[in-house]
């Protein structure tokens, strides 16, 4: 899912070791410049594309960044548990193997100006906020047959306008696609509301004009 994997993609947590220059304050928590730009760079590489560092794909890093700072909030408010270390061992082997099936993965680290501690640190992070986007805002009631027939013929409509005289799949077998999209969507808009709530609830500022 696009929104949920936008959203866990880089969750950076505060390094108060390094001295670095303030970007964004958010309430009591702070984004700096150093985080701006490691965000950057570990989207790039989790997505295997050039690091962009112009005004609109930073805006759009701080904004993640932002919210992800207020979900982290949320998280810490709940005492929702970080996931276990096998599972998050399990979850950098999959995107090791992913990219070192094409390139050699400590190059294209390097390449990207990180580490393998950077990255598990964000990988951890990124999986903890899936899991809790997932308890916090998926919907408890079910999709309806109703709700799944109506967005069935809805799609079917659109398949016959595109793809004339190419035989669609039957309701029954689209079903479980159609009730995981509609689920997601649910999910999606009911984190979008809270996330407009929350981000009204917190003073924002942004020390570095640019970002505004």
């Amino acid at each position: 899912m696009l929104r949920l994997m936008v959203l866990a993609c880089v969750l950076l947590p505060l390094r108060a070791e390094i001295v670095d220059r303030i970007a964004i304050t958010a309430g009591q928590q702070v984004i700096t410049e150093l985080q701006l730009d490691e965000e950057l760079r570990v989207a790039a590489f989790l997505n295997r594309q050039p690091v962009v560092r112009d005004r609109a794909a930073r805006r759009a890093a701080a904004d993640r960044l932002i919210e992800q700072l207020l979900i982290k909030r949320e998280m810490e408010l709940s005492h929702y548990p970080l996931p276990p270390p096998e599972g998050v061992d399990t979850y950098v082997e999959q995107v090791r193997a992913a990219l070192s099936s094409t390139e050699d993965f400590g190059e294209a680290l390097r390449r990207y100006g990180l580490t393998e501690a950077i990255l598990r640190e964000h990988l951890e992070m990124q999986l903890t906020t899936l899991e809790f986007i997932e308890f916090r805002f998926r919907p408890d009631l079910g999709v309806s047959p109703a709700e799944i027939e109506a967005y069935y013929q809805q799609d079917l409509s659109r398949r016959q306008a595109e793809h004339p005289g190419a035989k669609p799949p039957t309701l029954a077998e689209a079903r479980e696609s159609i009730r995981q999209t509609l689920a997601e969507r649910r999910t999606d808009e009911a984190l979008d509301a809270w996330l407009k709530g929350s981000r009204n609830q917190v003073a924002i500022v942004y020390l570095d004009k640019s970002l505004e």
